[in-house]
């Protein structure tokens, strides 16, 4: 296994050979801070893996099912994976996980090759089919993104200096220590967490977020005593 620093393309074309059964992305990555990857580094690793026989395999354990306010981050970047994981979202709270592949790949599946004990049960399956009529039918992607610009034009306030990542896996960028901040915050009933990036705080609110909580973290924001939380 090899690691490529995020957005290296020169990197990548040297660590993919006709020996890399894959290459596998997170498309934000999450726990690292809300990190995007520049879209000429995915439509580079899409080329690399073609060019190479290898495949593009994308970790959407974290942006899929809406949360980038797209149906997966391939959607977002308009990349085209091999594979890809997903969970979290796709139950709604439900534990489950599925893995999607080309209709190629598949092809090559016998019956019980991806077989697991609860592979398919029906109460997880009726939890990710009620998950995925919700979306469509109350439209949340495109809330995700109207409440995602929103928070990118108004959470730059208090402690926040800066933000990053995409739809709603966020990360703000704090002065003060962001474990001080995400303190702060839960006093007022907001929840957030922190990040490897001890000034990163993230957020990652559900999809029916709207305006109004958004106006509430600002107020929270721009209430808090910066000087202390240093």
């Amino acid at each position: 296994m090899r690691f490529v620093p995020r957005n290296d393309t020169t990197a990548l074309h040297e660590a993919v050979s006709h020996d890399t059964a894959g290459v596998i992305i997170e498309p934000v990555q999450g726990v690292a801070g809300a990190f995007n990857f520049s879209p000429e580094f995915m439509k580079t690793a899409r080329e690399v893996c073609d060019l190479h026989g290898s495949l593009l395999i994308l970790d959407e354990v974290q942006t899929g099912v809406g949360r980038l306010g797209t149906p997966f981050g391939a959607d977002f970047y308009g990349v085209q994976p091999d594979m890809l994981t997903t969970a979290k979202a796709l139950g709604g709270g439900f534990p489950c996980a599925a893995l999607l592949m080309t209709d190629t790949l598949a092809a090559d599946l016998g019956a019980g090759a991806m077989g697991s004990t609860f592979g398919g049960g029906p109460l997880a399956c009726a939890a990710i089919k009620t998950i995925l009529e919700v979306i469509q039918e109350e439209e949340l992607l495109a809330q995700v993104r109207e409440v995602a610009a929103l928070i990118q034009a108004k959470c730059v306030c208090g402690p926040v200096t800066g933000i990053q990542g995409a739809g709603f896996l966020i990360g703000l960028k704090t002065a003060p220590p962001a474990s001080r901040v995400r303190d702060a915050l839960l006093e007022n009933n907001i929840l957030t967490g922190t990040s490897a990036d001890p000034h990163i705080l993230r957020l990652l609110p559900p999809l029916i977020l709207e305006n109004q909580h958004v106006d509430s973290l600002v107020q929270a924001l721009q209430e808090l005593n910066c000087e202390s939380l240093q």
